[in-house]
């Protein structure tokens, strides 16, 4: 089984049946699959061709794409990520990612810059641990009583976790977040729950050479406003697009205004990326 098999990856063709159209990959985030863009997808398919993939350990099918002994960091999914590239032989593309694929696909683009002509992220932390000059959001002890309550029912905490982060009144969002999460094996989601909020990539930011985005939402249980406002001043070339939503899953509860920002910033399609 090669990598795009591994990783359910696959590229939906535009429904403009234009020829030219350039590729936009779209990388989820922790709990869900690539299922989850599907209230944005027929705006992008109008423009683009679009690439959809799952994380390793994502889904009902991520234990075959999962190694417990690499996947221990995101390092290991940024190289996912260029090995799909490569496999697919995709020169160049923009990506858009949600939460924890935002920090992929910055390690991705020092190591391959060439790859990506912007990289978008939508409620991205490159930290979320609270330390004397930085506010990521979380003190050790929540990390602690989250991996603690993931270990002794995972199930149960799913359950419990899922409305929280979704935030809001949006049912549809929560269940299919739920299930997202319960598709996971337990012992995945714990080994890539820990290190997702244990991981701090500040370092690399200055070092970012790709245009980003990065789409903020004003009340969001995961990233506050100031790991936003830490992302703009440390990326030399990041525009910030701060969002009227609440939650971690703005292209799920707030799809519009996910829109709004690709209309934006991606503009109309001019080449072919692949």
């Amino acid at each position: 089984m090669n990598s795009s098999q591994r990783h359910n990856w696959r590229i939906i063709e535009n429904t403009a049946q234009n020829p030219d159209a350039p590729l936009v990959v779209l990388a989820h985030g922790f709990g869900t699959d690539h299922q989850a863009w599907h209230r944005i997808l027929p705006w992008l398919l109008a423009r683009y061709n679009v690439a959809v993939y799952d994380l390793a350990g994502a889904g009902r099918g991520g234990v075959a794409s999962f190694d417990p002994l690499r996947h221990t960091g995101i390092d290991a999914y940024a190289d996912d990520l260029i090995a799909l590239l490569d496999e697919q032989n995709i020169g160049r593309c923009t990506i858009i990612t949600h939460s924890v694929s935002g920090m992929v696909a910055l390690l991705a683009s020092l190591r391959r810059p060439g790859l990506f002509d912007r990289v978008i992220m939508i409620s991205a932390s490159p930290c979320y641990l609270n330390s004397y000059d930085y506010h990521g959001g979380f003190e050790q002890a929540d990390l602690d009583g989250l991996f603690a309550a993931m270990a002794a029912n995972y199930h149960e905490w799913a359950a419990g976790f899922a409305p929280g982060i979704v935030g809001g009144d949006f049912p549809d969002a929560v269940d299919e977040f739920t299930r997202g999460l319960r598709d996971m094996r337990p012992d995945i989601a714990l080994q890539t729950a820990s290190f997702i909020f244990l991981a701090d990539v500040r370092a690399i930011l200055p070092a970012i050479s790709v245009p980003v985005v990065a789409i903020q939402p004003e009340q969001d249980p995961a990233v506050p406003v100031a790991v936003g406002e830490y992302l703009r001043t440390h990326i030399p070339d990041c525009q910030m697009e701060w969002i009227n939503s609440i939650g971690h899953m703005p292209h799920m509860t707030h799809p519009a205004e996910i829109i709004r920002c690709l209309e934006k910033h991606l503009g109309e399609p001019v080449a072919s990326s692949f």
